[in-house]
């Protein structure tokens, strides 16, 4: 007996009606997998902002530490205060000359 043509066509489109949908299930889990909250696109941009953010740590980190050592020593030193009295604010001892040097501005 011949093979019904029928059945022969409504198999086929049966095939690419799977096709179909197996496709387009396929593209909803992977656009899901890539652009959801929790998608792979999400984590690079969070995994590069914590990078950013650590380096950020370690910089304030080094800038606290010498904060800390400059406080210590200001607490501690009256030659370091001497120093900085001089240096910001112009201080002199009695009969030191101040000599002030402009620089050449003009270039």
């Amino acid at each position: 007996m011949a093979k019904n043509p029928g059945l022969q066509v409504q198999k086929r489109v049966m095939t690419r009606k799977r096709i179909y949908i197996i496709g387009g299930m396929t593209f909803v889990v992977v656009a899901f997998v890539l652009f959801s909250p929790y998608g792979v696109i999400t984590r690079l941009n969070l995994a590069s902002e914590i990078v950013g953010l650590e380096k950020t740590t370690t910089r304030m980190r080094a800038t606290e530490d010498s904060l800390r050592k400059t406080a210590v020593r200001l607490q501690t030193d009256s030659t370091e205060i001497e120093r900085l009295a001089r240096e910001r604010y112009g201080y002199v001892r009695p009969g030191e000359h101040v000599f002030i040097i402009k620089r050449d501005t003009t270039k």
